[in-house]
């Protein structure tokens, strides 16, 4: 067993998904040194913190918080882009994980009764093959026992990536609605956990957790992988 696994690493080593070294027998995803410069917010230890504040006065949420700070020519730039656009899922659950072990320091899903990942426009999701934050659901559902919906939130309109996007149209709002409720769903669940990768003006996210808001009862609990620290 030890021959074949030399053999796969040999042909197909591992590398830092950051930095782009190779990753020592007992490192994952990230280098060691990759790892320890993580610009974690812990934002999830404060109610008033950045990505809240990027909901005041839009929609009604019990709380907002991200893993990392995205800053542009950084390793987490560099993470990002390998989960979203070089066919490496497990990162998200790589980060899931970590996310998972600080949430908890906080009671911020324990009353929460189901997770919504922000979905693809089904073309794109057969294009990418998966979700980008389908393991960061996977991660928080194995630690916390919270179930996971799919269906519950369907994309309606195609749209381009925000990062491909100058800042004047990511400030815009569309006029038609890009995710709607799927009429065929239903659900008995009513705080919400709304997952997706990068928080930037918080336009998706807004969408999606006022669909969300229409269920009786609802409430919404908003994490994400990082946030932009570009200024809007």
């Amino acid at each position: 067993m030890t021959l074949l696994s030399d053999l796969i690493n040999l042909l197909f080593p591992k590398m830092c998904m950051a930095c782009n070294t190779l990753l020592l027998q007992n490192e994952e995803i990230l280098c060691t040194t990759c790892r320890s410069k993580l610009s974690f917010t812990n934002q999830h230890l404060h109610q008033d913190n950045l990505a809240s504040q990027k909901f005041y006065g839009r929609i009604n949420i019990e709380h907002a918080s991200c893993l990392l700070f995205f800053k542009k020519r950084t390793g987490v730039q560099n993470i990002l882009h390998n989960l979203k656009y070089k066919n490496h899922p497990e990162i998200s659950y790589y980060l899931g994980m970590i996310y998972a072990e600080q949430l908890k320091q906080t009671s911020l899903l324990h009353r929460i009764d189901s997770i919504i990942m922000v979905p693809l426009h089904p073309s794109k999701q057969r294009k990418r093959g998966y979700n980008q934050v389908s393991g960061f659901a996977q991660a928080i559902h194995e630690v916390y026992g919270i179930p996971i919906e799919e269906n519950l939130l369907i994309k309606t309109k195609k749209t381009k990536a925000q990062a491909n996007k100058k800042l004047f149209d990511r400030l815009k709002k569309t006029t038609k609605p890009q995710f709607v409720l799927n009429p065929k769903a239903t659900t008995k669940s009513q705080h919400f956990l709304l997952i997706d990768d990068i928080l930037t003006t918080g336009n998706t996210l807004e969408q999606c957790a006022k669909e969300l808001l229409k269920l009786p009862n609802s409430k919404v609990t908003i994490l994400c992988l990082a946030m932009t620290t570009e200024s809007f």
